[in-house]
């Protein structure tokens, strides 16, 4: 049943220029699951919490800077290889600063945390911070320093030496970018690097402003300390402003989102882990919903694995899926919630429904967006005719945007984590309508 509601969610529509199809997903009969006899409840839940970590990025030792990852960990990992080849090269190769950037849910801290974990970068310490709303350059930096102090004082008697009494050089008043150049300057055979995580966050602009210049001023001193700038951003300037002088010194790296296969690979790989059994069908509509947003997918895995251990099964059958969309959309952002009640007049609009489902289901590029063109007196949104009217009160109340410099015709969703939601209900939805007829069967 789910499979036929996602084909026709997922329905073919008139391609558009650059914008690949999502291919309909087959039909595939899934029979009753089976039970493990052998296996403690208990210990197969925290198997399948260890497997899918929606809610926490691959870790790191914040005391141990010379760990790595292990095998397992590595084969943890999906889909970001030219990614994290292009962090290393940056790093160890270009002596280029970094900075990482994409929507929500794309995995940038994971991303960065398993760069930093290679054989690769094994020489360097490492210092992190993560912004809050209140950050400021001063905060940023003596949290910097402060674990920096920490991973010197865990390293090699040689390398911590002077460079251990860093917070003793500190001065009492609030630093400014030439303090931090004085402070690195004491550092000395050691190669740092500086990871300052949900920069996103932040919102004075003299703050972003003051990063950029120590970026600049650390790479014309040709000092051994690099940053790692992360936060959720469609591009780098918007994390880090507009600053001519240091595109030259920092290497970006964009996360677009999963394809198909790694998504599927990521559920299956997970299902392996937790010693549970995601047929084809399971995996195939678990990708579709997710989008290529490893975030949803985790999510949506995790939850129905809980479902099926519930009822003391192994192998995750439709009624399971339905409970993980379920669990999934009422989890939602609150603030995605408001925003798609105000959009969709708490659903009674079916214009409006219609034309964020046209959005959501359709034809996107490798960072979420799709195309909106005119076709006669209608718009046609991703391959698909939506009235005039519902379109301009999408676009009024703020839950789509157009790509500014990137063409007139390119949109995107304000809230990256807003079509999954429109998915998720749209597809309960006519399950509920679906259901009286037939069984939960996928």
């Amino acid at each position: 049943m789910l499979v036929r509601l996602l084909r026709d969610l997922f329905q073919r529509r008139a391609l558009l220029p650059s914008v690949r199809a999502e291919q309909p997903v087959p039909d595939v009969t899934v029979h009753e699951g089976k039970v493990d006899q052998h296996r403690k409840p208990n210990d197969q839940r925290q198997r399948l919490a260890n497997a899918f970590t929606p809610t926490r990025p691959l870790a790191h030792s914040q005391t141990d800077s010379s760990r790595r990852l292990s095998g397992k960990d590595q084969a943890s990992f999906i889909g970001r290889e030219i990614e994290r080849e292009s962090i290393i090269r940056a790093l160890t190769e270009d002596r280029s600063h970094v900075a990482i950037f994409g929507d929500r849910g794309r995995g940038k801290t994971s991303l960065a945390n398993h760069a930093v974990a290679q054989r690769e970068l094994a020489d360097f310490i490492v210092a992190r911070y993560v912004c809050s709303a209140t950050s400021n350059f001063d905060t940023i930096m003596r949290g910097l320093l402060r674990d920096l102090a920490v991973s010197l004082a865990h390293g090699s008697s040689a390398v911590s030496g002077n460079n251990g009494r860093i917070l003793e050089s500190m001065p009492p008043n609030a630093l400014r970018p030439n303090d931090v150049l004085n402070l690195c300057s004491r550092l000395r055979d050691v190669r740092i690097l500086l990871m300052v995580d949900e920069f996103d966050r932040v919102t004075d602009k003299d703050t972003r402003t003051a990063v950029a210049d120590t970026i600049k001023h650390l790479s014309d001193r040709a000092f051994s300390i690099l940053f790692m700038i992360i936060g959720a951003s469609g591009s780098p300037e918007a994390l880090l402003g507009r600053h001519l002088s240091i595109q030259r010194c920092v290497t970006r790296v964009a996360l677009p989102l999963l394809t198909q296969a790694q998504v599927e690979h990521l559920v299956e790989r997970g299902a392996a882990q937790a010693g549970l059994e995601f047929s084809a069908a399971a995996r195939t509509c678990i990708a579709e919903l997710a989008r290529g947003v490893p975030y949803m997918a985790q999510l949506l895995s995790l939850r129905a694995g809980q479902a099926a251990l519930g009822n003391g099964r192994v192998t995750i059958l439709g009624g399971d899926l339905l409970a993980a969309i379920e669990a999934a959309a009422i989890e939602a952002d609150p603030r995605i919630l408001i925003l798609y009640a105000r959009v969709t007049d708490a659903e009674r609009d079916t214009a409006a429904l219609a034309a964020l489902r046209a959005a959501a289901a359709g034809p996107q590029d490798g960072l979420g967006r799709f195309r909106v063109v005119p076709d006669g007196p209608s718009i046609r949104v991703a391959g698909l005719q939506v009235e005039p009217a519902a379109w301009h009160r999408v676009l009024s109340l703020g839950a789509i945007e157009a790509v500014h410099d990137e063409g007139p015709d390119l949109f995107t969703f304000t809230e990256a984590m807003l079509p999954h939601l429109v998915l998720l209900r749209a597809l309960l939805a006519r399950q509920a309508a679906a259901e009286p007829a037939s069984p939960r069967g996928l």
